[in-house]
């Protein structure tokens, strides 16, 4: 469905380094020459959206079972908007990285036009960075428009108490230790035994921090739930050894 293409074209941003004259600075594989144009591209993929969730009652004949869709892709659509916020974070922290710690030595190596055709450039990617995350997240607050007023016209309630931004549980834990904590006591305290590992790493990407990252990757985390080494594997069992001591007390 057109809907699910939505989500991974405005979800899924591609960037790349450019080096050019020995330096290097962000751009995107997409490229638009305005925001007016890429706005209206993306205005195109929110229409062919709201055409698809209007027509949603002709594809899913059973209210239940648009219930449950409307539902899944409001968490779809709240997923895709804190994963946008972190990668705009990352790629915020990498291009100031990027354009001012070398920027004396940048200096000393090229003349005066280089040097100004080069900041150009770069300024130019860092205001097209700012564009393609406001104006994507525009659209996904859009959409999550779209799909209330669907459901209010089927009848149906979202509960919507969680788009607003949500604090982070901070923790003194590595991103491996906290997966394979999580993991271990996952594994005793679910009813099946095969639960859903992809399910969890998620939780803990979208409210957890670490001790060194405060938006931990989902994937990463999911990896470590098993990868571990000895030094993650002692942490954890000290931990769970003092909680036990703590409840005997």
């Amino acid at each position: 469905m057109f809907v699910y293409d939505f989500i991974e074209k405005i979800g899924k941003i591609e960037v790349k380094y450019s080096r050019k004259f020995r330096k290097r600075y962000l751009t995107f594989t997409e490229e638009f020459s305005s925001e007016q144009e890429y706005n209206e591209r993306l205005d195109e993929y929110l229409n062919e959206f709201r055409k698809e969730i209007q027509s949603l009652p002709f594809s899913l004949n059973s209210k239940q079972s648009r219930k449950a869709f409307l539902h899944n892709l409001y968490d779809e659509f709240l997923y895709t908007r804190e994963h946008l916020n972190e990668q705009f974070i990352q790629l915020i922290s990498q291009s100031h990285d990027c354009i001012s710690l070398q920027k004396v030595r940048f200096k000393c190596c090229f003349p005066k036009y280089f040097q100004k055709k080069y900041l150009k450039k770069a300024r130019t990617a860092y205001r097209k960075l700012h564009i393609v995350f406001t104006l994507r997240i525009d659209k996904i607050e859009n959409a999550v428009d779209v799909l209330k007023l669907t459901a209010l016209n089927d009848g149906i309630e979202i509960d919507t108490s969680n788009w607003s931004s949500q604090k982070r549980f901070k923790t003194n834990l590595s991103s491996p230790e906290l997966a394979y904590l999580s993991f271990r006591i996952m594994e005793k305290v679910s009813v099946d035994p095969n639960f859903n590992r992809t399910h969890l790493s998620r939780i803990l990407a979208e409210n957890f921090s670490t001790k060194k990252a405060e938006f931990p990757k989902a994937a990463q985390i999911r990896k470590q739930f098993t990868e571990v080494n000895d030094n993650v594997k002692n942490r954890v069992e000290s931990l769970l050894e003092e909680l036990a001591r703590a409840n005997t007390v």
